[in-house]
């Protein structure tokens, strides 16, 4: 990347600079100690990538509930079950009809670290590249635009970026996460085109279509800020002409091979979806996405859009920790989108001004000395925030209501937005005084270290890494499943997003070698159209159970794989502990809920204890619905030091084993 890229930064800025300009930069050209500094920098915000990526290679991390599925895709590549388009997308459940995320170039980008290293170490490996060459390329794209000062600007954001993402989110596959790093460095990209950077052009588009196919929520982002760069590019290209008409035929070439190449790149990139759309069966993707984004179903809203884009891009905390974690989130810890405590419409209205004011006051600072780059950063970084309102407004509230997953995006564009300040701001001094390098690189170290820790700043697959014990004595046991298939999965296995199992027990399938097939619209779409039932190409039906159901076979089928998620100690003393607790709660009024227990309980939130005769408990009913285990991690009940610790205890040995507990079984297909 750097080095076509360089070559053309010198022919571009000689170009572009009038004599006086040329000679200025001469005078200030940066330092050799300037220029470490900034390398220095560099690598000091792509630390806790490699830190984090390496600690989880050592805690033998695999991929659970939907980042299993960049497992199974990865390997998919190249052969029978090649993937043309991007996972499943949530937004089928409000779209009324199936949608895929748009392309496979996630999946195309990991494939070769994923066979050659597997689906754990493989998957992280890759993601943490895509990331640190994320990170590299932010920083080559400001240091070619203002030196080592830019850079290093650049560096210390991409850091504080990582730091607000959290560490366990740096090698995650899963694609709200995955394309973060990308999408910021997208953005330098689009102001580098913006500022009549040629070279820059196929890699604008190449990483613009990385980061589109992955997520659907970039739908409008990226093609409004590559039409900017294009228009930009255009006007930058006039420009030069009037100045320079003896330098315009080789500019004009320079422009038609670079023009030539973004458009090779861009065919490459899309051809994919481009054949699922012309050869698949029904309406293709593509026709699909365009025809629920012209008729959405219900959405955001531009009066609430603006209001979570501005707490995030204007208002504290801004894009760094803790809003990550804490996005949005009602008062019962969901993503309510009636109950979010959002900016009022008065105070969103005020920041979006003092956002534009600061903008407005960086471009006329910029226009003034005369720089342009600064100028087209600011007119870059008013682009990113209009179009970003525009899609928080258009963005169809899903099955999770608010949910932060659909508003990603924001994090990196705040972070753009706080660059392009920093950057004029910067701009003002000494461009390549070794000090100000020296402190912005210590700026830098400060989110790096923080980094560093482990952190998950997010509800994600990831936040599932306890079950990985469990997934992994599955896979030991899944041997006795070969030479078995091809096996119809039962529908435990459709990825919901708060089960870690089962995608995770269809690729070990798939790495054993072991073919199986789904017999629903939604799973075949996330794992290929080969892999439908057609009614006599499975033999054997598989089938995952979880907590108490693992113990207990389904009629005529055997089981082939168990974990207990307790010891036979811990089991031994769980029965001891319901034991005790049922012996203390069977005497009238011993159950005593307090004020929100009354309040759950009234809402009709605590369904078998609500149905129970007045005065009188059946602690049975109650562990046996899991309901006391709710209520004491509910915080719903009055108790004294002694009971409460032991029903802490009762109920934390219950959720594990509710959890950590899973058995699969398999019996012939057809057989009920």
């Amino acid at each position: 990347m750097a080095t076509p890229v360089a070559a053309s930064a010198s022919e571009h800025s000689s170009s572009d600079t009038l004599p006086s300009e040329r000679r200025a930069a001469a005078d200030h050209g940066p330092s050799r100690l300037a220029s470490r500094l900034s390398v220095a920098a560099v690598v000091v915000a792509l630390l806790p990538v490699a830190v984090a990526t390496t600690r989880a290679l050592e805690r033998g991390w695999l991929p659970v509930s939907d980042d299993a599925f960049f497992a199974i895709r990865a390997r998919d590549v190249l052969t029978e079950h090649h993937p043309l388009l991007g996972t499943w997308s949530s937004a089928s459940l409000t779209a009324d009809t199936e949608l895929n995320h748009p392309g496979p170039l996630l999946f195309d980008v990991l494939a070769l670290p994923v066979r050659l290293l597997g689906g754990g170490a493989g998957l992280a490996l890759g993601v943490a590249l895509v990331n640190g060459l994320a990170v590299v390329g932010i920083a080559i794209v400001a240091y070619r635009r203002g030196g080592p000062l830019l850079g290093t600007v650049a560096a210390a954001v991409a850091a504080a970026l990582g730091w607000a993402m959290g560490s366990e989110a740096l090698f995650e596959p899963w694609q709200p996460h995955s394309v973060l790093l990308p999408f910021l460095c997208f953005l330098m990209l689009v102001w580098s085109v913006a500022c009549g950077d040629l070279a820059a052009l196929p890699w604008t588009v190449g990483v613009g279509s990385l980061v589109l196919q992955t997520h659907l929520s970039y739908g409008f982002l990226v093609p409004a800020l590559g039409v900017w760069a294009v228009a930009a590019l255009v006007l930058d290209l006039r420009w030069q002409r009037h100045r320079d008409p003896g330098s315009w035929p080789r500019l004009r070439g320079r422009a038609l091979r670079a023009g030539t190449l973004a458009g090779l790149v861009l065919a490459a990139c899309w051809a994919q979806p481009v054949v699922e759309q012309l050869t698949g069966d029904g309406q293709g993707n593509l026709s699909r996405l365009v025809a629920s984004a012209n008729d959405p179903a219900e959405t955001i809203g531009y009066d609430r859009g603006a209001r979570l884009v501005v707490s995030v891009v204007s208002l504290p905390p801004w894009w760094l920790r803790p809003s990550f974690r804490e996005a949005w989130l009602g008062p019962a810890g969901r993503f309510e989108p009636e109950a979010v405590d959002l900016p009022s419409p008065g105070l969103t209205a005020v920041s979006l001004a003092g956002l534009a004011a600061v903008l407005a006051w960086c471009a006329r600072d910029a226009r003034r000395r005369r720089d342009r780059d600064a100028l087209r950063l600011v007119a870059t970084a008013a682009v990113a925030v209009v179009a970003g309102l525009a899609t928080a407004g258009r963005t169809p509230l899903g099955v999770f209501g608010l949910a932060p997953h659909q508003f990603r995006w924001l994090w990196p564009l705040a972070a753009f937005v706080s660059f392009a300040v920093a950057a004029t701001l910067a701009r003002r001094l000494r461009r390549e005084a070794a000090p100000l390098v020296g402190a912005f690189a210590l700026v830098a170290v400060v989110p790096a270290v923080l980094s560093l820790p482990t952190s998950s700043q997010a509800v994600s697959p990831n936040s599932l890494q306890w079950s990985i014990p469990t997934v992994r004595d599955l896979g030991h046991q899944m041997a006795a499943l070969e030479g078995e298939g091809p096996l119809l999965v039962d529908d435990l296995f459709y990825g919901r997003f708060t089960d870690p199992y089962g995608t995770a027990v269809l690729a070990e399938l798939q790495r054993r070698g072991i073919p199986f097939v789904v017999d629903d619209a939604a799973p075949a779409r996330q794992l290929g159209p080969a892999r439908r039932f057609t009614g006599d190409n499975a033999r054997a039906t598989l089938f995952l159970r979880v907590g108490d159901a693992a113990g207990a076979a389904p009629p005529r089928a055997r089981r082939v794989a168990f974990h207990a998620g307790l010891t036979d100690e811990e089991q031994r003393e769980l029965a001891g502990l319901e034991h005790r607790i049922g012996e203390y709660l069977r005497p009238r009024g011993r159950l005593r809920l307090n004020d929100r227990g009354r309040a759950v309980l009234h809402d009709g939130e605590l369904p078998v204890l609500r149905g129970q005769l007045p005065g009188q408990v059946d602690p049975e009913a109650l562990f046996a619905s899991r309901e006391l285990v709710a209520m004491v991690r509910r915080d719903l009940l009055v108790l004294d030091e002694k009971w409460a610790r032991r029903l802490d205890r009762y109920a934390d040995r219950q959720l594990r084993w509710d959890d950590e507990t899973a058995a699969l079984f398999v019996r012939p297909l057809g057989v009920s």
